[in-house]
């Protein structure tokens, strides 16, 4: 990638964290970030300059295979027991009136393109696992819990939106939590079994509880 590339897909990311900053609400621009990010990190996947999540052979399995389920039926899933990972992801969706579909399904460009549609596909899972809200600190957290299991941009441009827009608006409490969430979502990440490569659709009727426990993830505090 040349640099005049580089400087467009870093100017579209920065632009994207001004934008996010001024209201964390706006997805499209995490949209945007991850984008621009997952491009840059793409090229330096390819030249061996990153730990390259696709050494996970599940992983790579699913992008040869281009896995990408239909999407979930709420509804359905709300027939699950409560402590299932289906019931409580449902549970979960309902509580906060959230969609599965709620981005534009697209062709995967590249490998960590691919990774990021899957991430996605199965964010309010992870927040179902990791233990992490919704609410800004929770979507701080699981960014760094995504960044313990894998370098990338997104996350880390994330955190330092979250704590620009704390400083400049002087919510100090505010920017305790959110590098406390981040710290903590890393450590927990870095713990973890490798998840990247998990087919969750295929274990909606298992506890959390056991999923954790085989996953060695550590529910957010």
């Amino acid at each position: 990638m040349n640099s005049l590339s580089v400087l467009k897909h870093n100017l579209v990311s920065l632009y994207g964290v001004f934008m996010l900053a001024r209201n964390t609400n706006a997805t499209r621009y995490v949209f945007m970030i991850g984008n621009a990010q997952d491009t840059l990190a793409e090229s330096a996947r390819r030249l061996g300059h990153m730990r390259d999540p696709f050494g996970d052979a599940s992983l790579e399995t699913l992008w040869r295979q281009r896995y990408c389920p239909q999407d979930y039926d709420v509804d359905e899933l709300l027939a699950l027991d409560p402590a299932t990972l289906g019931g409580m992801y449902a549970r979960h969706m309902k509580a906060r009136g959230l969609r599965p579909d709620f981005f534009d399904a697209a062709a995967p460009r590249h490998n960590l393109h691919y990774l990021r549609l899957r991430l996605r596909q199965t964010h309010d899972i992870w927040h179902t696992l990791t233990g992490f809200d919704t609410e800004p600190a929770g979507e701080v957290g699981l960014q760094g819990f995504y960044f313990g299991q894998f370098t990338n941009g997104q996350s880390a441009l994330i955190i330092a939106g979250a704590i620009l827009k704390s400083i400049l608006r002087r919510r100090y409490g505010e920017l305790e939590q959110f590098v406390e969430a981040f710290c903590e979502g890393y450590r927990n990440g870095r713990r973890a079994q490798p998840l990247l490569g998990v087919k969750w659709e295929d274990l909606w009727q298992e506890p959390v509880v056991e999923l954790r426990r085989r996953f060695n993830i550590e529910a957010a505090r």
